[in-house]
């Protein structure tokens, strides 16, 4: 070992400037005090953090191993380790800031990829459904029906392919409202009886009598899980029944209801099938992505084979666990368990009417629409031309600023516009900076809805934070469209 002066010597001889990363092991490591206990520490350190395989290079780990075996043999010089060291810790930083840059280039990417796709998926869905209410003979409405299911199955797909991306890239996130399975299970029952019906399954939803009415979690997720794990179970049964059952696992009911209040619950749901079960040498891959069973599953029964692999980890990310038993030509059960939060908030559902708006006061309005793609303006000047309803369009938010200040100095009160349908992604000026100048440079108040194809979590949070008014995601629902202009308008008197 080299003394402490010469040591010093050869520091002096180093760069100056040697680029210091900020790690966790930054307090066993300097330029101007190492020492071979403290140094070892650090590398076991970076070592450890090389295992979670998060960033990583093979020639800084096979280095990183290398300098360890040789602490093992007291072989090298201090000043040399340390060398080595800060080279590592400059390698590791770097390949650090290149996976945190990945990411965001993946998120990048999928929310361009959501756009792209689900732009001309609006206009496919959009235009079936105009041409399904009009008088056709019944071989062409087939023919419409057709391609409107071949368009929500593949926007199905989409949406599974789009959800384990955001899984994948640690995008997924999860809400806390209040909600009832009771009310879930209702609305399941009514959207999947369809598809039981066509293979003439009996589909069953029930529950526990102490299931409680409401709760607090992510009922959006909970309902992806079940249509995930019920769609797949309608899928592999030929014939018999298909159950959907809910039950508590953990509830501590000798509390009162002042300690009760957000004390978690854990709700254990069922899933069982009498359909073509599954191998046991097989049941160990079907949660894997674009695997199931047998090779062949996929072409003869359709579907992606990402089902299963989402709602496993869907309910994993929520802290739960989902397991599967089966036996081969009997059937299938497929279990999982979330822990949610008891509540005594009371659940406020909205009155079922079959219309939230008057399309005579809507035909009132002066609408102006800014949207850059043909399609899509096509779509939406067809859907409002068939209810009468005033529209203008801009092909960016540049235009959509110019026609709003014109008809703000317009003398004529016909012409002012009552609200706007703005699109997020055009060329010259998006969405996103129309909406900021209109609220801040302009001070102009006018409701503003966002139509948007990405589907990224955070979307409708950002545009509400812009000054948005309201969130519609494409492909859209005329209905629901109707309804939040409504309630923006004349709902707003």
């Amino acid at each position: 070992m080299q003394t402490s002066s010469s040591q010093n010597n050869n520091m002096n001889n180093k760069p100056k400037e040697i680029k210091k990363v900020q790690v966790r092991n930054e307090e066993f490591i300097s330029e101007e005090k190492i020492d071979l206990q403290n140094t070892e520490i650090a590398l076991l350190n970076i070592l450890e953090d090389y295992s979670e395989e998060k960033y990583h290079s093979e020639d800084s780990q096979r280095a990183l191993l290398n300098i360890l075996d040789d602490y093992s043999e007291e072989k090298m010089h201090l000043e040399n380790t340390q060398r080595a060291v800060l080279n590592i810790l400059e390698d590791y930083s770097e390949a650090k800031e290149k996976a945190e840059e990945s990411t965001k280039l993946k998120e990048a990417f999928l929310a361009n990829m959501s756009h792209e796709i689900r732009t001309p998926m609006n206009a496919i869905i959009g235009f079936s459904d105009l041409l399904s209410k009009a008088k056709l003979e019944d071989k062409e409405k087939e023919y419409v029906r057709t391609i409107k299911s071949a368009g929500e199955n593949l926007l199905t797909i989409i949406n599974d392919i789009l959800d384990i991306s955001k899984i994948e890239a640690g995008m997924m996130t999860f809400e806390e409202q209040t909600f009832s399975v009771k009310e879930i299970f209702k609305s399941l029952n009514v959207m999947m009886m369809g598809k039981a019906k066509e293979k003439n399954l009996d589909l069953v939803f029930s529950y526990d009598e102490d299931v409680p009415d409401v709760l607090l979690g992510d009922p959006t997720r909970l309902t992806q899980i079940i249509i995930n794990l019920t769609g797949n179970a309608i899928k592999f049964t030929k014939k018999g029944v298909v159950q959907v059952h809910a039950k508590v696992l953990k509830n501590n009911q000798e509390s009162p209801p002042s300690i009760q209040e957000n004390e978690n619950i854990v709700l254990e749901f069922l899933v069982k099938d009498t359909g073509i079960g599954i191998p046991p040498e097989k049941l160990e891959n079907i949660f894997e992505r674009f695997r199931q069973a047998e090779s062949h599953t996929t072409r003869k029964y359709g579907g992606t084979g990402l089902g299963l692999s989402i709602a496993k980890q869907l309910v994993e990310l929520q802290g739960g666990t989902l397991s599967v038993k089966s036996e081969l030509n009997i059937g299938s059960v497929f279990s999982f368990c979330i822990s949610y939060k008891k509540t005594l908030e009371v659940l406020h559902t909205p009155e079922i009417q079959e219309k939230k708006y008057d399309m005579n006061e809507l035909s009132k309005l002066n609408i102006l629409l800014v949207e850059d793609n043909r399609l899509n303006v096509m779509l939406v000047m067809s859907l409002f031309s068939e209810y009468n309803l005033k529209l203008q369009v801009a092909e960016n938010g540049s235009v959509g600023i110019e026609k709003l200040k014109e008809n703000k100095d317009s003398t004529s009160l016909n012409k002012c516009f009552d609200i706007i349908l703005m699109d997020m992604e055009m060329p010259v000026m998006n969405g996103y900076e129309a909406a900021t100048i209109i609220r801040k440079e302009m001070k102009n108040n006018i409701p503003i809805i966002a139509m948007t194809a990405h589907a990224m979590a955070g979307e409708k949070e950002r545009c509400l934070s812009l000054g948005m008014n309201d969130y519609i995601s494409k492909p859209i629902n005329a209905n629901l469209l109707f309804e939040k202009m409504y309630d923006l308008t004349i709902n707003s008197k």
